[in-house]
């Protein structure tokens, strides 16, 4: 299901961190929590946010599809959002 909105791309992240955590990649989940909370301007949030889930890329973890389409929603919407 496509993201919509910055509510919705932060609900992803936090699915997909405790995915991370279920698959004991926390140093990513913890990752992109902190992404969340880098700063209080939402442009410096969603690009944090994106470097984070295209690591999670390089990482095992992104074999599970669950993970690889939360992700990939994620890295579209931001990309969207920069008028990429």
């Amino acid at each position: 299901m496509p993201i919509n909105n910055n509510q919705e791309l932060y609900a992803t992240v936090r699915e997909v961190a405790a995915s991370l955590d279920e698959v004991g990649a926390t140093q990513l989940s913890s990752e992109l929590r902190g992404a969340l909370a880098i700063s209080s301007m939402p442009g410096e949030i969603l690009g944090e946010t994106r470097l984070v889930l295209q690591r999670v890329r390089d990482h095992a973890a992104y074999r599970r599809l669950d993970i690889r389409r939360r992700v990939d929603e994620g890295i579209e919407y931001v990309g969207l959002a920069f008028g990429e």
